[in-house]
C-alpha cells in the first residue's frame, strides 16, 4: 500500500461522486492502485499503519482531517471506509459528541442512530453489536444491513476506537447478496494489522 495523495487540478466526474459522499472539497484526488508487498504501510494522516487490501484502489481526503476510502470494484460493489475526528465533535444526525465517560456500547449506539439517519438508508437491521479488539485496543464491533434508496440491501461491518482524544471507525459495505462474503475477509485481516500511533494514547 502507497501512502500519501495526489491531487486532481480539475473537477469533474471524480469531483461528483466525492461531492456526492463527503461534502464539497473543490477538487476531487486521483485514485491510486495500493502497492503490493509486506506491511505495515504508514497511513500519517490518521496516525496509523496497517497492511493488505493490495489491488484495491485508494483516494485520501486530506482536507477532511484525514479520510481514507478503498474499493476493489467500485462503490457500488465494495468500499472501505477509515475516519477520523475529535471525539468532542458532533455526530453527524445528532446533537451529542462522545464523552470519555461513555462505554463501548454507548458510543456504538451513537453511532447507529447517526447511520439511521443518513440519506438512502432504510430498514436498518442490526445484525450483531459486540466488544472487539483492534491495535490492542478497546472498540465495538458492528454488523448490520439496510435498504439504500433503490431498494438494493446492502451489509456494513463497521469497527468503532476511541483512541485518546480521537474516534477511529473502519468500515466495510458491500451488497449482502455474492459481494459482502467475497471480499468481508480482506477487510478483517486489514483490520487486524491496524496499529495505532496517537503520541501519549
Amino acid at each position: 500500500m502507497r501512502i500519501g495523495s495526489r491531487w486532481s487540478g480539475a473537477c469533474g466526474v471524480a469531483a461528483l461522486l466525492v461531492l456526492a459522499l463527503v461534502g464539497s472539497l473543490g477538487c476531487a484526488p486521483i485514485w491510486s492502485p495500493t502497492a503490493k508487498g509486506p506491511g505495515p504501510h504508514p497511513l500519517a494522516s490518521i496516525q496509523i499503519t496497517a497492511s493488505g487490501l493490495d489491488d484495491w484502489g485508494w483516494a485520501s481526503y486530506e482536507a477532511l482531517g484525514g479520510v481514507w476510502h478503498f474499493t476493489r470494484q467500485g462503490d457500488e460493489l465494495n468500499q472501505v471506509w477509515m475516519r477520523r475526528w475529535p471525539k468532542s465533535q458532533v455526530v453527524k444526525g445528532t446533537n451529542r459528541s462522545i464523552r470519555d465517560d461513555m462505554t463501548l456500547q454507548e458510543i456504538a449506539a451513537l453511532s447507529l442512530d447517526s447511520r439511521r439517519l443518513d440519506d438512502g438508508v432504510a430498514r436498518l437491521e442490526v445484525v450483531s453489536n459486540e466488544p472487539a479488539r483492534v491495535g490492542n485496543r478497546d472498540c465495538y464491533r458492528i454488523d448490520y444491513r439496510h435498504r439504500n434508496d433503490i431498494g438494493l440491501l446492502k451489509r456494513t461491518v463497521e469497527y468503532g476506537c476511541p483512541v485518546g482524544t480521537w474516534m477511529y471507525r473502519f468500515e466495510y459495505m458491500a451488497p449482502a447478496q455474492y459481494y459482502f462474503d467475497a471480499y468481508l475477509r480482506e477487510f478483517e485481516a486489514f483490520v487486524r494489522s491496524v496499529a495505532f500511533k496517537v503520541p501519549g494514547a
